[in-house]
């Protein structure tokens, strides 16, 4: 059975500054666990582990950008700190540019890390946003060639279910395409036009269609569904609080 997540950034700074204090919020708004950014160079991971401990929390997995993954170093301390604070899925954001050269730079990178990863039990996970979805000439794609081009073995997906439906293509069946490598999900909600973002919202208060996406899901019976807010215009606590109401209410996570 899935379990429920937020990601911490609808808190924004404040993860870092008072992680003790966001994961109480955490907790009390109703999660069984957080995904976070890399904190390594911050916090030793016995540190992180205790924080998560002393919540009553699960650490989703560590969220950090391309550059970790161009450098195998840095990579495997993220590995071994992840591990010990419980998890073991790593989500990368973004790639080496947005043309389609650097696409493919980009697959053949994470295809590198993934094996890297693999080999020291951590899970490679792609995180999508819109713009991997725009046409780059001829119908092609950024999505489609990471996905091409990487071996789904190694190359997983996390998916944000909203940036794939604001890329334009329905969450449900986008899911249901990519069942061999879909092992991790992002939950955000809120409104969109033509492939751009307009408003972030609380789950269930934008157009994304979560319960068809939500029965694709569950097929793939994932570990972690997480909720995540790139901002709110209400008390984070708050925006946490209304989603996990919704996803358990309405989505049964």
């Amino acid at each position: 059975m899935a379990r429920l997540g937020i990601q911490t950034i609808v808190f924004g700074k404040r993860t870092g500054e008072d992680m003790a204090g966001v994961l109480r919020d955490v907790k009390a708004a109703g999660y069984d666990g957080a995904e976070i950014g890399n904190p390594t160079d911050a916090r030793p991971a016995e540190e992180v582990r205790a924080l998560f401990d002393t919540a009553g929390l699960a650490c989703c997995g560590y969220h950090t950008g391309f550059q970790t993954f161009t450098d195998l170093n840095a990579l495997e301390r993220i590995a071994e700190h992840l591990k010990q604070a419980g998890s073991h899925y790593l989500m990368c954001s973004g790639t080496a540019g947005r043309d389609k050269d650097a696409f493919f730079s980009s697959a053949d990178t994470f295809n590198v890390a993934g094996a890297f990863l693999r080999d020291r039990g951590v899970t490679f996970c792609y995180h999508n946003h819109n713009w991997e979805f725009f046409d780059l000439g001829g119908g092609e794609r950024g999505m489609d060639i990471l996905t091409q081009h990487t071996d789904p073995a190694l190359v997983k997906l996390c998916l944000d279910i909203y940036w794939v439906a604001c890329g334009g293509e329905n969450p449900a069946e986008y899911v249901a395409r990519y069942a061999d490598r879909a092992v991790y999900f992002h939950y955000k909600d809120g409104t969109f036009a033509d492939q751009q973002p307009l408003t972030f919202t609380e789950l269930g208060r934008g157009q994304v269609d979560l319960k068809a996406a939500t029965a694709a899901v569950l097929k793939q019976n994932p570990e972690w569904i997480v909720a995540e807010q790139d901002r709110t215009d209400k008390e984070p606590s708050e925006s946490a609080r209304i989603s996990a109401e919704y996803a358990r209410r309405e989505l049964g996570i």
